[in-house]
């Protein structure tokens, strides 16, 4: 599972990660494949919030009453025995005393989430070992029942909370970036050993933290405009042992010297926690001018916003060319990832 709009990005890095993997489905917010690699290396993943052992793959499922019927089937068919032992092997070991099962439903149907989720709790009882107890909240073992449509996904949960929340965030911001978005861009920025990264508005640190959990590089630096940000930055890149220098600074009038940066990877104001709309219009044009000039002839440009027209009209305007745009999801609302370079022949696009 990763963040909805991010699916196909996630399954680069799953090909990175592991050559074998061979594509079954991308839904929202979900990827299905196949591979022989070990568990461990797939929960290396940045760009995930979970991995799961896939139990049963349900096509063509009804949306009435007698789809229940066929989860209950499935479900007994379900290998549990080899998802346990995943799990044993991810957990070094530990054995699982208590199980639960947790339902997402997207569509409509013709049966409610919750009972879809009893169908399968009520086969599952007579699979799982009896040693193991079904509870309703903080199972040892976690069994996801994912609907959409006329499709079901029932799989094990192997990652644990760190996978998404990460063990280095103790510290967090109002509109804090969640990891996992900020591993993408990263991964967008298409990383190499000699980069000098910029995050001019670094708020807790993440992009920069995960940047530098990614891949290697030359120089990690941020800042930000409110001092309580900078400490919160520190303390988390404090705890993820890393380098990175911190300032702080408006990100308006950047304290570095010209063409001395190779990437800015920076998470925007969206203009609703943090700023206004208004007020977005004449930042982000200083904003971008700032970055202009710090930013090598050949530097890229990563950026995340949900004003998604005011930052393509203004990099238009600088004469920067779009690369690529991600659209995603993020606390609900639709926002982009935009990767962009500087015009060399000084036409736009």
């Amino acid at each position: 599972m990763t963040m909805p709009g991010l699916e196909t990005l996630a399954f680069s890095e799953v090909r990175a990660t592991v050559e074998d993997a061979e594509l079954v489905k991308f839904a929202r917010g979900v990827v299905l494949f196949r591979t022989t690699a070990v568990p461990e290396k797939l929960l290396e993943l940045r760009t995930v919030e979970d991995v799961f052992f896939m139990l049963e793959h349900i096509t063509g499922l009804g949306h009435g009453p007698d789809a229940l019927r066929v989860l209950h089937s499935a479900s007994l068919r379900a290998d549990i025995a080899t998802a346990l032992l995943f799990w044993r092997r991810v957990r070094t070991g530990k054995r699982a005393k208590t199980w639960r099962v947790v339902s997402q439903m997207v569509g409509t149907h013709g049966y409610r989430r919750v009972d879809a989720g009893q169908s399968v709790k009520d086969a599952l009882r007579r699979v799982f070992p009896t040693t193991m107890r079904l509870v309703d909240d903080e199972a040892d073992v976690e069994v996801w029942l994912w609907l959409n449509g006329s499709e079901a996904v029932l799989g094990v949960r192997l990652s644990d909370a760190t996978m998404r929340h990460r063990a280095y965030k103790r510290e967090h911001l109002p509109a804090s970036l969640r990891p996992t978005v900020a591993a993408a861009m990263c991964w967008l920025s298409q990383p190499t050993p000699d980069d000098i990264v910029l995050d001019p508005l670094c708020g807790a640190g993440t992009i920069l933290i995960e940047r530098a959990l990614l891949a290697p590089y030359e120089t990690l630096i941020g800042g930000d405009k409110r001092r309580e940000a900078v400490t919160v930055a520190e303390h988390n890149v404090k705890a993820a042992r890393v380098a990175v220098e911190l300032h702080a600074w408006d990100a308006r009038s950047l304290p570095l010297d010209a063409a001395s940066v190779t990437r800015v990877i920076t998470n925007l104001p969206f203009g609703k926690q943090i700023g206004t709309h208004a007020e977005n219009q004449a930042l982000y044009k200083a904003l971008l001018k700032a970055f202009t000039r710090v930013l090598t002839p050949d530097g890229l440009l990563v950026t995340l916003t949900s004003e998604d027209r005011l930052w393509e009209s203004v990099m238009r305007e600088q004469g920067w060319i779009l690369q690529k745009k991600v659209v995603c999801v993020i606390l609900g609302q639709p926002a982009s990832i935009f990767v962009a370079h500087r015009s060399k022949t000084g036409e736009t696009q």
